[in-house]
């Protein structure tokens, strides 16, 4: 029942933003933004609630990495959203460095999870 909610409300902002390009684009991006930010604060429950879910379950297996992992995905979502938003406002330039910053950001957080496995591997290895 959630989604047709959401759904409904981003069907009303398009007929909202389509109806008024006539008028004012800057109208029509802040009617996209707000209802991209009403989608993120209506959902936001819902997706705590999920990871931490997930993060009970990832206790009781011991998965020392999930944190990482929760990190990568919470990054990869703002990284989309807001890069569909630049897009959205014809900015593929900043949409782009969005990307570019959102993909570093996740290299940057795994480091040490990449570190871990390399010392792994040397204690299997018996590379010193």
């Amino acid at each position: 029942m959630e989604i047709l909610k959401i759904g409904i409300l981003i069907i009303v902002a398009l007929m909202l933003s389509n109806g008024i390009p006539t008028f004012s684009k800057e109208i029509t991006t802040l009617i996209t933004v707000s209802c991209c930010i009403v989608v993120l604060l209506y959902i936001s429950d819902y997706m705590i609630s999920a990871v931490e879910y997930v993060k009970n379950v990832a206790e009781k297996i011991s998965f020392a990495g999930f944190d990482v992992v929760v990190k990568a995905v919470g990054i990869g979502f703002v990284t989309q959203l807001v890069s569909d938003i630049a897009t959205d406002c014809n900015n593929k330039s900043l949409a782009n460095q969005m990307v570019f910053a959102g993909r570093i950001c996740i290299i940057v957080l795994a480091m040490p999870l990449f570190m871990e496995v390399l010392k792994i591997i040397e204690r299997l290895t018996g590379i010193v």
